[in-house]
């Protein structure tokens, strides 16, 4: 049967996992430089949380427009000018010489990296069946970790071997070289793919109008019938939880290690990258899980069932690893910790294609802000809680308990059902059903 489909948007999602790959390594090289700019700046903790927290201010601003532009007007066209955009400011991350410059960099890049996120998972929406949006997610999102844990090694060597400013240089060439290859292979949709065949669009096309109920033809709905919906809000908040955590790793764990565990650099580069390399499976196994469970409870409940449960042990996890006594037990429970974090991410990126394929951008444009707002708040927190305390454990405390109350609001009060639009009236009056 799959041979006779073809595999084409297969090749597409592998392609999109590359992108996801180039997002993180070329945010997540300012965590690894850390120590080293901390030292050349003469930064605090509290200062150092700023200039990382300003990448996300940037984010903020451009993910509801980007999804919303992709919907309408194709990811491709958001990708690229949103690739070369923010690979310009990695490359002047280094003459950031005073704190408000390296701020306006970073909030530079992180517009650019904003508009690309949500038009990856528009374009994804476009490539896959709602059957296989799970897996696809997933395995897309396996960028995130595998990115991070290529970046630990290669910014190291970078650093000690010529300085802190070489990764920036050399991570800003990144997403142009993966823009030549998505020129030459990508499409916005399978039936825009001049190597595709009829049997494979038909297959995609057929397997997006089944689920729930609705014609493949939905329609591109208005900003306030999307933005008014207090269900796709209340999923959204319980993922801005789960992205507090995941960013206070990203963004602190290395320094965490270095200043708070006492290892050197090449020492936490090692246990740093680990939590990253264990999650290049959990974030395909959690999109696994995510279709399973819809497939076997319905999309309301099992979309639901690893968040809260993901949740909940990361949260448990965390609390466990502030307690460990050598290096390596607390490592292998934040490792732990990050696993269950991400078998979470596969429900939540499948959701907006749930809740309506067609303006599968915007909606997760919404998640995607709140998670951003989640990114902007954690590395300035964990610094500003490090400088009152002196203590890194009450920061991981707080990222513990953030995450628990994601799994309560998950269990509690969110509903993931499909937008329902009335077909006689273009106006859009919806329920969610």
């Amino acid at each position: 049967m799959d041979k006779k489909v073809g595999k084409k948007r297969w090749m597409i999602i592998f392609l999109l996992f590359l992108c996801y790959t180039i997002l993180y390594m070329d945010r997540s090289i300012m965590s690894m430089a850390g120590p080293a700019m901390m030292e050349h700046f003469n930064w605090s903790p509290t200062e150092f949380g700023w200039a990382t927290t300003a990448f996300f201010i940037g984010y903020a601003i451009t993910q509801i427009p980007g999804g919303r532009l992709a919907d309408r007007f194709g990811g491709t066209k958001v990708i690229v000018l949103g690739s070369i955009f923010w690979s310009i400011f990695v490359f002047l991350t280094p003459f950031g010489y005073t704190l408000a410059l390296m701020m306006l960099i970073r909030i530079a890049m992180g517009l650019g990296e904003g508009i690309s996120l949500p038009a990856i998972h528009s374009t994804l929406a476009s490539w896959v069946a709602k059957k296989e949006s799970g897996k696809a997610t997933g395995f897309v999102q396996a960028g995130v970790p595998f990115g991070i844990a290529v970046t630990m090694p290669i910014a190291t060597w970078l650093i000690l071997t010529w300085s802190w400013q070489s990764v920036f240089y050399v991570f800003a060439f990144t997403a142009p070289i993966w823009l030549l290859f998505w020129w030459k292979l990508g499409r916005d949709k399978p039936e825009d793919h001049p190597t595709i065949s009829k049997e494979e669009v038909a297959y995609i096309k057929a397997g997006q109008g089944t689920a729930g109920g609705l014609s493949s033809n939905e329609p591109l709905l208005t900003n306030k019938e999307i933005l008014s919906k207090k269900s796709i809000w209340l999923c959204a908040l319980s993922y801005f939880c789960a992205n507090y955590l995941f960013f206070l790793f990203m963004t602190w764990l290395p320094t965490y290690f270095v200043n708070g565990r006492g290892i050197d650099l090449t020492a936490s580069a090692f246990y740093s990258m680990l939590p990253y390399l264990v999650a290049i499976f959990t974030y395909p196994l959690g999109g696994y899980l995510a279709d399973k469970a819809s497939s076997k409870f319905g999309n309301n409940l099992g979309r639901k069932i690893t968040p809260i449960v993901g949740l909940s042990i990361s949260g448990i996890f965390l609390i466990l690893a502030t307690q460990a006594a050598t290096i390596g037990v607390a490592a292998g429970l934040i490792t732990a910790s990050n696993a269950f974090l991400t078998l979470t991410m596969g429900s939540y990126f499948t959701m907006p294609i749930v809740f309506s394929q067609r303006n599968a951008g915007i909606i997760t444009g919404m998640f995607t802000t709140l998670g951003t707002v989640a990114g902007i708040l954690a590395p300035v927190m964990t610094g500003l809680i490090i400088d009152l305390s002196g203590q890194y454990n009450y920061a991981l405390y707080v990222g513990a308990g953030v995450a628990l109350f994601g799994a309560i609001i998950m269990a509690t009060l969110c509903s993931v059902k499909p937008i329902v639009v009335k077909p006689d009236i273009s106006s859009a009056n919806e329920i969610i059903s």
